[in-house]
Formats: C-alpha cells, structure tokens, sequence
C-alpha cells in the first residue's frame, strides 16, 4: 500500500490507563511517572542552552573559540543520528529501561565532559551526552504517554510542553550562574545530582513495562510479544540524512547566505546537501517497502497527524529564533552581563506557565488549529516591539513583551504535539514521538541557521551588533511568523474534516 492511498483513520478509543477507575497505587505511580518522564526531557532540553554561556570559559581553558564550537555541534549530530533509533530501542526493550538506560549514559556523558583535561575529551564526552539525549527526549514522551487514556493526553501534554520550553529559558540564567560561581565544568557537573535522583526514583517507583501483545512493542526485557527486529539499513540512511541535513545547514549559515551560486560551489554546503538528498530517498522508499520498518512513515498520510507535524517544523522558527538574538541584544547591543541576561529572559517562562493553564481548556473549547493560529498571532504581536528596539528601549516592555511571546509559544507547540498525539493509535506513539521531536530538533536548526544568516548581513550594513541590527532582523523574522500561519490554517481545516467525519459515523442510520 503507498503513502497516498492510506486516508485518516477513525480515533480509536481511549486506552484504559491509570487515570480510568485507578486505585491510590496506581494514582501514585502514575504522578511518578509523568514526574520522571519530564525530568528526564527537561535535562536534556536544559543541556542545549545551559553550555552555550559557558563557551567564552571553555575557550580560555582549551583554545580558540572555532575549535570549541564543536562541543556543540557534536552533540546536535549525535542526538539527531540516534533520535530515530528511541522508537525501535523503546519497542525491543521497553520504555522504562530504555529511559532508565538513556539516562544512565547521559548522566556518564555529563561526568566524563566535567572531568576532562583536553578538547578531544571534551567534544568526545558531548558526542556521548548527545547520543543519549537523542534516545532520553522521545523515550521520555512515550514512557510519558503509554496507557494514557486519550482524554487525558492533552493534559499532560500541556504540562510536558510547558516544562520543554521552560527549559531552554532557564539554561542561560542557570549556567551564567555556575559558570560565574564555579567554573566551565559546573555546567556538566549539575546533571550528576539531578540525574541520581530520577534514576533512583525511576527504578523505585516507576511501574516495570507491561508484557505486550503479540505484535505489539515488547515489554520489560523484549518478552511477550513479536521482537521487531532492527532495521538496520534505516538506521544508517535516517542517521546519514540528519546529520547531512544539520551539517548543510550548518554551512549555508556559515557562508552567510551568499546566494545559490556560492553555496553550489562550495563543498561545505554541496557534499552534505546532495549526501542527504541521496540517504533521505533511500530511507523513504526502504521504509515504504520493508515489514519492519524503524519508523513507521505511513502515519504521514493520517491528515491531522501530517498537519501537525508540519506545524510543528514550522513552528520551529517560533520557538528558537528568539534563543539567539534576543540574548545577543542584551548582552552586546545593551552590555549586560549572561547572569542578567538570562534573569531577563526567563521572563518569558511567565507567559509558558499561563499557556500551560490554559492551553487545555482553550483546545477543548475552539480546536487544535485555531489554538495554535491564536498562539501565532500572540507570537506576532509580541514580535512588533522588537523591530524597533533601540540602545535605550525600556526593559518593562522587553519583558511584558517576551512574556506574551511565551504565552504564544506555548499556544502553538503544545495544541500541535497534542493533536499529532490524539490522531493515531497508542500502538504508533513510539514511531511518532520519535519523529516528531526530530521534526522539531530539524526545524530549530533550520531557524538559527536563518537567524544567523540575516543577522550576518544586518551586522555588516549597521557596521556590528548594534540595536538597528537587531530590528532589522526581527523585521525579517516577523515575515516569517506570518508564514507559519499557512500550515496552522491547514490544521485548523484538518481539524474541521475529522470532526465532521466523526458526526458523520456517529449520526443514526
């Protein structure tokens, strides 16, 4: 059967879970659950914006700033060759040892980055961290969702949404603070603590995986149901792509966007382009033909599931653009130091904890895509002062305005990961956790490499980092939040065709 010829399924209906008829126990299991699962996620999440403050220490400890770069983007591309594989590995061994395992050598990765002595060690070390993240973030989500009745998926998806982009503004102000007291190892170091204890409360109070049904994801161990076995050939041409695409990414930002020409003859951009290009189609058609697949790609004909996940690339733009020129602003446009920077942004964790609140009810109420239409506007709204920012422009606005920014956010990648959720099967949550967050991790990639490239050139015509160039910028990025309005529009329709379905099917014959 092809891609196209798959159309949307009827959602099935809700799994029995903890929350159905559940006794204290169980109750109690699950609150640990969910608290371990977002731990978990949240710690690797903290991990990509904790380390950058502590680069500038780093390079006085281990040399040139280029050369130290690569503590960063050898944990992007081991995290984006592995993400495909926490699917498969959470089917063959469950989700409880998988994240149990994850977080082990997360945490082993953490120590091993803290101690070293040299650069190799280091960006070793955060090849290692890497690795297990791209395995802890989805495993995280699916040991999160497993039995979870589908009326209660928006709920702790908002909470799991809301803590993922919590995370992020919380890791400048955290890491300029040990970084400052401590030193560069602090930022690695403070996984240790963090890590123990949600591995002893894992191992303690976090139910062992139910046996599966035959066919189904394995359980504790791999017994009880059918082992999918590896597929091998797409694990290596998932991996190829990702990180292809990441390092052409990569290098179309560090060329400064300097036109087609430039980039078709440089072979920083052109070998891992077409390297991509050529993976890429080996994966798809391989994971189209074969019976054990290492993601199940034919979800992308489910309409709701296919909108979602393409909001939520998009959506990409929205949520990491601002990571970087905001924080620039402050500290090179306005002098500030990172401790204070981050202090200022965590300002828009307000706006993420209201969105947390009221995403639910504002989903149940209006629907999935006129949430995330509605958290876009915010977004654009929020983004009006920041094109005219200036060396003296008052940080009460600032602040009131990345906090409305933070309630946007949160109103456009909570409602798309959850309508993403509810329009499949239970069965498909490992295959789409995975994908989802590498469509996302993909997406940000894509929008810091934009990022750079229009800030490269404002930087130059404002001759450096001085307040016009940032406005400048956000002028461009402004016209790209209103393009993220098309795939939330397609969403909201999707949302429309599958409610007048389900009315249809329901409706007396």
């Amino acid at each position: 059967m092809s891609l196209t010829q798959r159309t949307d399924p009827p959602v099935p209906p809700a799994a029995p879970g903890p929350a159905s008829g559940a006794g204290p126990a169980t109750r109690t299991a699950a609150v640990f659950t969910i608290a371990v699962s977002i731990g978990g996620a949240f710690l690797a999440q903290l991990d990509t914006t904790i380390v950058n403050v502590s680069l500038a220490d780093t390079s006085a400890r281990f040399g040139p700033i280029a050369q130290v770069q690569w503590i960063v983007t050898a944990y992007l591309l081991a995290l984006v060759a592995l993400m495909p594989a926490a699917g498969w590995l959470a089917s063959r061994f469950g989700p409880r040892r998988t994240f149990l395992v994850s977080l082990a050598v997360f945490a082993l990765g953490s120590a091993a980055c803290a101690l070293s002595s040299t650069l190799p060690e280091l960006v070793a070390a955060r090849g290692l961290s890497g690795a297990a993240a791209g395995v802890l973030t989805p495993v995280a989500t699916i040991l999160l969702t497993s039995g979870m009745p589908r009326e209660r998926l928006g709920q702790v998806q908002a909470l799991n949404g809301s803590v993922m982009l919590i995370s992020p503004l919380l890791g400048p102000t955290v890491g300029g603070l040990l970084v400052h007291g401590l030193g560069w190892w602090a930022v690695y170091a403070v996984n240790l603590p963090l890590c123990a204890v949600l591995l002893l409360v894992a191992v303690r109070k976090v139910p062992v995986d139910a046996q599966a049904a035959p066919g189904g994801p394995a359980g504790e161990g791999g017994q009880g149901g059918a082992r999918r076995p590896l597929d091998v050939l797409g694990l290596i041409t998932a991996a190829a792509c990702t990180v292809c695409v990441v390092l052409a990414v990569h290098a179309f930002a560090g060329t400064g966007g300097t036109g087609a020409t430039g980039l078709l003859t440089d072979p920083a951009f052109l070998v891992p382009a077409a390297l991509s290009v050529l993976s890429g189609t080996v994966f798809v058609r391989h994971q189209l033909r074969t019976a054990a697949p290492l993601l199940d790609l034919r979800l992308f004909a489910h309409r709701v599931y296919r909108t979602a996940a393409t909001n939520i690339f998009c959506l990409g733009f929205v949520l990491f653009s601002p990571m970087m020129l905001i924080p620039l602003y402050f500290e090179s446009a306005r002098g500030e130091s990172a401790v204070t920077t981050g202090l200022l942004m965590s300002a828009g964790g307000t706006g993420v904890v209201v969105a947390g609140l009221a995403c639910r009810p504002i989903m149940r109420k209006i629907g999935g895509g006129t949430t995330v239409i509605i958290g876009i506007v915010l977004t654009m709204v929020a983004t009006v002062p920041l094109t005219m920012l200036s060396a003296t422009t008052s940080y009460v606005v600032l602040c009131a305005g990345l906090a409305v920014r933070g309630l946007g956010t949160g109103l456009t990648i909570v409602p798309a990961m959850t309508r993403a959720f509810e329009s499949i099967e239970p069965r498909s949550i490992p295959d789409a956790s995975a994908q989802l967050n590498l469509v996302q991790r993909i997406g940000g990639t894509f929008a810091l490499a934009v990022v750079t490239v229009v800030l490269d050139r404002a930087a130059h015509a404002h001759h450096g980092l001085v307040p016009a160039a940032f406005a400048d910028s956000f002028d461009w990025l402004l016209a790209v939040y209103a393009f993220t309005l098309i795939p939330a529009v397609a969403l909201l329709l999707a949302d429309r065709r599958e409610r007048s379905l389900r009315a249809a099917s329901a409706a007396p014959r």
